[in-house]
Order: C-alpha cells, then structure tokens, then sequence
C-alpha cells in the first residue's frame, strides 16, 4: 500500500446553491486524469456515514463551504484543529458531523492528517447553481487542490504541519 494515498472528500448539499460548492470541485476533479493512489469520495451531508472514509485515509482532503467572516468566495485552508476550537461559532456548515468522524477514526487507528478547503458562501438558500462569486474562485480552488494532491503523493508531507489557517 503506498503510504501517500490522497482522500478528497467533498462534502456539501447541491440543493443549497454554495452549500454545494464541496461537491461542484468533486466534481470537477474527478473529470481528470488521476493515479490510483487519489479516490474521490462524495461525502454529501453525510455525518457519521464519513467515519469508514475517514478511517480508511492515508491523508485527507476535505472540501467545503465555510463560513469565515470574509467575503463571499474567499477561499480558506484550514486543519481541523481550527474547526475543532470553534464549535461554538461553526465555520464548516459540516463541521460537526465531519469532526465527530474525525475524532472516531482515532478509536480506529490512526487519525489521518487532513486539510480543509473551504469557500465563503455567498447565498445558501435552494438553487443548483452556485453564486456568480462562488463560481468565480472555483478554477482557483481546484489549483490549489491539485498542487496539494501532487505534493502529497511527491512525498511532501509539509502541508500537515504548516500553518493552521489561511485565506488563499
């Protein structure tokens, strides 16, 4: 087994316009061309259905709609340690579900190191469309989710360990 397998997970409702911004960059994603090592998974809305996916990961790659306070398709990075200290104040409209699974798989083995994409919504009402901001930045986001992959199958495991939160 190579020990940098990629798990990208997008989570997200499709129905809810830039809810579903996870699952649009899926989507996207695996249109391409991608070693075995990399599996996509569409996560959905899914809560503790994400804990078999989530334990199985070498390295995960969360995508998602997250509330920052910034402006509507600002593209955040995040580990989940950030999520985890603000369950008070949710930023991942996911976020609970998605770190209980997270915090289970360690009852499983090792949790796996895990990155967080996230995009500010601009209108999470019903709508299969993303918002024109939301779309704007997804060419963005895909960039900088496919230099993450690369790197984690280069063996470049820096990632995991840099800085825990950033708006790209």
């Amino acid at each position: 087994m190579n020990e940098y397998r990629v798990t990208v997970l997008g989570v997200g409702n499709l129905m809810l316009q830039d809810d579903g911004v996870g699952i649009h960059a899926l989507q996207q994603l695996e249109k391409e061309s991608w070693p075995p090592e990399v599996e996509f998974i569409d996560g959905a809305t899914s809560g503790y259905d994400l804990l078999p996916t989530v334990s199985a990961a070498a390295h995960l790659i969360v995508l998602d709609a997250v509330k920052g306070g910034c402006e509507p398709g600002a593209i955040y990075r995040l580990r989940p340690e950030v999520l985890q200290e603000t369950r008070d104040r949710a930023l991942s409209l996911h976020q609970v579900s998605f770190l209980e699974a997270l915090e289970m798989s360690s009852w499983l083995g090792p949790r796996p190191p895990a990155i967080i994409y996230g995009v500010e919504p601009a209108v999470i009402d019903w709508g299969l469309e993303l918002t024109p901001a939301v779309a704007a930045v997804l060419p963005r986001l895909l960039e900088l989710v496919k230099a993450e992959i690369h790197r984690i199958l280069s063996g470049d495991l820096s990632a995991f360990a840099a800085v825990a939160e950033e708006e790209l």
